[in-house]
């Protein structure tokens, strides 16, 4: 009888049927609650990558030969608007060579792989004919088709005629990306959104600028709110100054009489 109790006791012991209303039944609001959360999350995602695409990291994706080596971050001058890229590749082709092809193909499959480098390509000597000077000439003597590596604004690597990455007319893949690992311009983080979404003080206060016209036409905006400068014709609302003009509300002077007074007594 002992051990058929114990049986019996082993029996209920391994019985979980006392939990199945956990399953069955949902938690009250948990399930949407998750659901939201999760949604929201791949939505944060997928506009990031969208902002990056946009901004051409990740891609690889062809430019006018006049923005080519201005979008991949090199030289001095760079577009005032787009930050410099840590790592950039940029393919000058050759639209009537085959291995420009097969490049092309190869950098579009990899270039998701490595959302922090920006891949360019260019058709070769009309963008060769925009790069600006940056002390490293060389590879421009070189033949096309041509592959770049450009890190932080300068011409790290580069491969003219693509010869040695193709053993007869096939492309070694794996060749190309050990050349690119070894030249230091794949990154696989990106860069914050921050940084390359920012909007520059002047930025803002024209937007602002711009709002505030709107809402004056719309008759939404009292006309004390806007800043008189003293200036007949000036559109600014927000406050400012005008160098070199004088009127009641300014002097027109970079520097006010009373710092030069101040600086003279110090002296």
């Amino acid at each position: 009888n002992r051990e058929r109790d114990g049986d019996d006791d082993d029996d209920s012991s391994d019985d979980d049927s006392e939990f199945d209303y956990l399953l069955d039944d949902d938690v009250p609001g948990l399930s949407s609650e998750y659901e939201n959360q999760r949604r929201a999350e791949l939505e944060n995602l997928a506009q990031r990558a969208e902002i990056l695409h946009h901004h051409g990291y990740g891609v690889h994706r062809q430019m006018h030969p006049q923005r080519v080596f201005a979008a991949a971050g090199y030289g001095t001058d760079t577009m005032r608007d787009v930050v410099r890229p840590k790592g950039s590749v940029i393919h000058l082709f050759d639209a009537f060579s085959p291995r420009s092809v097969a490049l092309d193909l190869y950098l579009e499959r990899i270039s998701a792989k490595y959302p922090g480098t920006k891949f360019v390509r260019g058709i070769g000597v009309a963008s060769i004919l925009y790069a600006d000077g940056n002390g490293d000439d060389a590879w421009k003597k070189g033949d096309l088709p041509m592959l770049l590596a450009v890190r932080e604004g300068k011409v790290v690597a580069w491969n003219a005629g693509l010869k040695d990455f193709f053993s007869s007319a096939d492309l070694e893949t794996r060749v190309v990306g050990q050349w690119l690992d070894r030249a230091g311009v794949l990154f696989e983080s990106p860069p914050s959104l921050d940084e390359i979404c920012r909007i520059r003080p002047e930025e803002t206060a024209l937007l602002e600028n711009m709002m505030k016209l709107n809402r004056l036409g719309d008759g939404g905006l009292e006309e004390e709110e806007r800043y008189n400068c003293g200036v007949a014709g000036c559109c600014k609302s927000f406050q400012h100054e005008h160098v070199g003009v004088k009127t009641e509300a300014q002097n027109g002077l970079l520097v006010s009489e009373d710092q030069v007074l101040c600086q003279e007594i110090s002296n």
